[in-house]
């Protein structure tokens, strides 16, 4: 009995201090109602002077820490959560950084630290594991490695517009606020985004070249490859090898361009070491085992080159694009994949054959787990002078023999004709001079393109030279065409029905009208045999017969392939009729 009037008595002295710890003393909520009203950070009033922020966000499914940090090293500004990637920080810091200018402390919330969790307001980055729900976002501003700006921000109060539940991380009080920030964490927005930065009116040739890798052999197993090209934006596009019975899909071509002009960055991996521009392995460097797990898990292979190198293949094919003004750029697609935003932009993510290997669950629909599907993509740029066009041709200067005068003048028109050859010469030299001026320009125009074209391709280069990106899934599906995709047979020609040929009949009197002029002809030898005229009925009668049996055997012929009307301009050829015996009649009045 006296041990449980012990337990009795502990437990109630237990209680009684964990609520009065719990309860705000009276000298707290002097403080409390002392500061609200007042500014959280009453020092920070020049915005410019942030020189960096970075956002932890907790994912409470996942029980992850996602950090985006964007600062400027150097004046340059570089994107440390995702492997120090170029940013264009300097306008989205200033927006943010100008949105915290004055934030005040308004009315209070909580009090101690048993009101974190409710209201949202856990620091993200605590070590506590117990307390993995209720944690907030903290938004920090630095100045070097001064924290200008250092708050976690909580829920949203319910029913209000712009008021969240925040704290100082170093607080234990937590207030309603007022905030109207401008800030995204979403990494396309902190970059530039358009992955090629390219005029679709400027391309002018595209080759697909549809390859798979042989892993057990390190070899190319080539694929078809399709060529497209034309000469101007204007001109419709061509494909090599097609047949005279196919035609051109016109509309796949433009959704292929179109899906250039709008290939995005959505996510960045750094390229392995040793890994050039033109995504061959230098020869000093050997990889190492992870580095081709690494690539092999995202669809690249290193394959030896003719120059006894690695040169990186994708299983997926390759895409070329050449513009007018020489820079072409080749596209190498890797594997699919599936993540949510954050695998998406830094890693993390499996490949979508590692998950189906793994993973003995089913996957779950994109809708559901907010999971894209998103590609692997190499970009590297080369230079093709070719297609800048050809250098300009110098004119020649006018010989001596064509500023003379080819006939010998007459003496008295000597003197006009010296001034003849005078002008003709004048005429010949400007016309040099005015084509040599030209030319002059020309080559000049020709090599600013050469020095523009270069100085593109080496800024691109240096874009892409240290990294590979990942592009939405639907982008690849539209630039992923094969021959079949691109090409269709030709609509058969429509024969013409009865109502069309009657139509097209006034073109047969031309070979009718002709006939005609032999029967004239042969209205005119009529005289010739009108001593026969009598004779004229037994030849016509007698065609049908006599002629296949009497005449010899090279006149039927064309006698029987002609028309009737032909037959009947025979008739007039006497010495056919003479001969033959069956008309011993036609003999006997001569």
């Amino acid at each position: 009995m006296t041990r449980t009037l012990i337990y009795v008595v502990v437990a109630v002295v237990t209680l009684s201090l964990a609520i009065w710890n719990g309860m705000p003393s009276a000298e707290m909520n002097v403080n409390i109602a002392a500061n609200v009203g007042e500014k959280f950070f009453p020092e920070f009033t020049d915005p410019t002077e942030a020189t960096g922020v970075r956002v932890i966000v907790f994912d409470d499914e996942t029980a992850v820490i996602k950090p985006f940090e964007v600062s400027r090293v150097n004046n340059e500004w570089r994107i440390p959560s995702h492997y120090d990637y170029p940013a264009d920080g300097a306008e989205q810091l200033s927006k943010t950084a100008s949105s915290l200018v004055g934030v005040e402390r308004g009315a209070v919330a909580g009090e101690s630290e048993l009101d974190f969790a409710r209201l949202g307001v856990v620091d993200p980055l605590a070590d506590d594991k117990d307390s993995l729900k209720g944690r907030g976002d903290r938004l920090t501003l630095t100045k070097g490695n001064e924290a200008l700006v250092d708050l976690i921000i909580g829920n949203k109060v319910p029913d209000k517009t712009d008021q969240y539940y925040v704290r100082k991380p170093d607080d234990k009080i937590t207030y309603i606020t007022n905030l109207k920030i401008d800030l995204t964490t979403k990494f396309g927005d902190w970059i530039e985004p358009d992955l090629l930065m390219i005029e679709p009116a400027s391309l002018r040739k595209l080759e697909i070249h549809d390859h798979s890798v042989d892993v057990l052999n390190g070899r190319i197993l080539a694929g078809s490859d399709v060529i497209l090209t034309r000469t101007s934006d204007t001109d419709s596009w061509k494909m090599a090898g097609i047949a005279p019975e196919e035609e051109l899909k016109t509309s796949e071509v433009s959704s292929m361009v179109t899906a250039l002009d709008g290939l995005k960055i959505i996510g960045v991996r750094p390229k392995p070491e040793g890994l050039r521009g033109d995504l061959r392995m230098t020869g000093d460097v050997t990889p190492s085992r992870s580095t081709q797990r690494e690539l092999n898990s995202r669809g690249y292979y290193l394959v030896p080159s003719e120059d006894r190198g690695l040169e990186l293949y994708s299983n997926e094919g390759e895409l070329s694009a050449l513009t007018a003004n020489g820079v072409k750029y080749v596209l190498r697609f890797g594997d699919l994949f599936t993540g949510d935003e954050f695998d998406i932009e830094v890693g993390s993510a499996q490949t979508e054959e590692e998950e189906v290997e793994e993973t003995e669950e089913p996957t779950k629909p994109v809708d559901e787990s907010g999971s894209k599907k998103s590609r692997y993509l190499f970009v590297s740029v080369q230079f093709d002078p070719d297609a800048v066009g050809a250098i300009p041709t110098k004119p020649v200067p006018p010989t001596e023999s064509e500023t003379e005068a080819s006939p010998e003048p007459a003496e008295d028109d000597a003197a006009d004709a010296e001034t003849e050859t005078e002008e003709k010469t004048d005429d010949k030299q400007a016309a040099y001079e005015a084509a040599l001026k030209q030319y002059e320009r020309d080559l000049e125009e020709h090599k600013t393109k050469l020095e523009e074209a270069r100085k593109l391709v080496d800024q691109l280069n240096d874009r892409f030279a240290d990294w590979y990106y990942v592009i939405d899934a639907a982008s690849f599906d539209r630039l992923n065409k094969g021959r079949a995709d691109l090409v269709e047979e030709k609509a058969p020609a429509e024969e013409p029905t009865p109502g069309t040929s009657t139509e097209t009949k006034p073109e047969m009197p031309a070979p009718v009208n002709s006939t005609p002029v032999p029967e004239e002809t042969t209205s005119t030898p009529a005289p010739a045999g009108t001593s026969t005229k009598p004779e004229m009925p037994a030849p016509t009668e007698a065609t049908p017969a006599p002629a296949p049996t009497t005449s010899t055997p090279g006149m039927p012929t064309p006698a029987a392939t002609s028309t009737p009307v032909p037959a009947s301009t025979s008739e007039p050829t006497p010495p056919a009729e003479s001969t033959s015996t069956p008309p011993p009649a036609s003999t006997s009045p001569e």
